[in-house]
């Protein structure tokens, strides 16, 4: 789904950045409410595709596309700019832009997942190497 100015090169450098070594500070708490909140954003994106399939279908506009072939060519359409099909790219559709924005949303949730993962790992890590320092003393 993503085009050619997707942002989600970016994302996932930064996460191969701070999960492969580079350096970050966080408060782990913030980082679960972002999480939270791409949660929330990616359900709603997929609520709004499923509402885009269905009720911006362009069935019956009642301008005479039962009779007249170029209300019909028009009804057709809006039809394929709301879910797809004829000669319009999916990702022009509405159906695809919010698939687009799920999968974004999904994207950044993997995103600050790995990083809450990386960061408790390493605090983790801290904690134990602290803990044995300690009892030397």
């Amino acid at each position: 789904m993503a085009g050619p100015e997707a942002p989600e090169a970016g994302w996932k450098a930064f996460t191969e950045n701070v999960v492969g070594g580079g350096r970050l500070e966080l408060d782990p708490a913030g980082i679960e409410q972002c999480i939270k909140l791409c949660q929330e954003h990616a359900e709603l994106m997929g609520d709004l595709a499923d509402n885009a399939r269905q009720k911006l279908r362009a069935a019956d506009l009642g301008i005479g596309e039962q009779d007249i072939d170029s209300a019909k060519q028009l009804a057709r359409k809006f039809d394929e700019k709301a879910i797809g099909g004829g000669d319009i790219e999916f990702s022009n559709t509405a159906v695809g832009l919010f698939g687009a924005h799920q999968t974004y949303a999904k994207d950044m949730k993997s995103m600050f997942e790995a990083v809450l993962a990386r960061y408790n790992e390493q605090d983790a890590v801290i904690a134990s190497s602290l803990g044995s320092v300690g009892g030397d003393l």
